[in-house]
């Protein structure tokens, strides 16, 4: 993969029942209410909402590596700022965007400028992955574009630019998501911004697995004489994705009037803006829920979000539930299907599951 150098310069390139476990409730819900204070292990999210370093997940590092340490600053002016000038879009000639819901496993979708400079010198990827990441995921990325010199003088667009076939072609794994989990992305908002269209960012047990791949391009106003009009052509593929991921643009400049050598843009995912973004939905097989033992109902979900909160079936989520899960757990493991009661979202059915039942209801 050609590279930058640091001053933005040319290229260098699941039937037995085990024995059930015995235990009183109380004893169970003061142990539960301990481990809250224990903080969960694990990925990181982003360290904050602004004014942060963040990694590439590229094996290469960042096309503008200018603090030799892999990463970007993530720096916007303030509040609703860097919200208006870069979008997704399915067509480049639309560049104002849109918001898409697609369960098309592989797509292409377009990086498109509509702001008063005109230019980004480089386009990077936030993907974001829900739930539970199974460990054979994959994601294959190829984008294209132009690149160039930076222009020295600030918010001026480069006076020349080289367009490229291929500026990224990459498959990226579960290793690679290693921020999280989060339910929201970088901004200057200074407030859990939403990482898609619609996202209801109180939820905060909807959490995602989040990666910021470099596209190795520029974005530059649109201009019928250009491929794609100036935009990045992105086209993403999946590989059991068993859940929901979403795509979101980040704009680098080397000199602007917002200063050096910083992420200062995206695209809106608000009404109150021009909102744009890509997500992808995969389609979920019918699961088997069994009635665990002893119970006379099978589990029931009755918000809709995959996780069988009501273990016995009795119309409603509560403490029962939990000691169930507990006395059963093993029994679970062996014979439902582990997204169905993985609360904690960690793959597997373990005590952190019982926490996280504790703490939803």
């Amino acid at each position: 993969m050609q590279r930058r150098d640091e001053n933005g310069h040319g290229w260098y390139r699941q039937k037995t029942q085990p024995p059930k476990r015995r235990g009183g409730g109380l004893a169970l819900l003061l142990f539960l209410g301990i481990l809250l204070f224990i903080p969960p292990g694990g990925a990181a999210p982003i360290a904050d909402y602004n004014n942060v370093m963040i990694h590439v997940a590229n094996p290469e590092g960042p096309a503008y590596n200018v603090f030799g340490n892999g990463s970007y600053l993530s720096r916007f002016e303030g509040v609703d700022r860097g919200l208006n000038a870069l979008h997704i879009s399915t067509d480049p000639a639309v560049n104002f965007g849109q918001v898409t819901t697609t369960a098309n496993q592989s797509g292409t979708f377009y990086a498109t400028d509509s702001g008063g400079k005109g230019y980004e010198d480089d386009i990077l990827l936030l993907v974001a992955v829900n739930g539970t990441i199974p460990d054979d995921f994959k994601l294959h990325v190829t984008a294209d574009g132009y690149t160039w010199t930076p222009n020295p003088i600030s918010n001026t667009a480069p006076t020349s630019s080289t367009y490229n076939a291929t500026t990224l072609d990459e498959t990226f794994t579960k290793a690679d998501l290693i921020y999280g989990p989060q339910n929201w992305k970088p901004t200057g908002n200074g407030y859990s911004y939403p990482i898609y269209y619609g996202q209801d960012t109180n939820d905060t047990t909807n959490t995602f697995q989040v990666m910021l791949i470099d596209l190795n391009a520029g974005v530059l106003r649109p201009n019928a004489a250009l491929e794609n009009q100036g935009a990045v052509r992105i086209h993403y593929s999946f590989e059991n994705l068993s859940s929901f991921a979403a795509f979101n643009v980040y704009g680098y400049c080397k000199t602007s009037n917002n200063g050096f050598d910083m992420i200062a843009w995206t695209n809106s995912l608000m009404p109150d803006r021009t909102p744009s973004g890509y997500s992808v939905t995969a389609s979920s097989p019918v699961l088997k829920i069994l009635p665990l033992p002893d119970q006379q109902h099978a589990p029931l979900d009755h918000d809709g979000d995959g996780r069988y909160e009501d273990l016995n079936g009795n119309g409603q989520a509560d403490f029962s539930d939990v000691v169930l899960f507990f006395n059963q757990m093993d029994w679970i493991a062996e014979n439902e299907p582990v997204d169905a009661f993985d609360f904690n979202k960690n793959g597997k059915i373990d005590f952190g599951d019982v926490v996280s039942l504790f703490i939803r209801i």
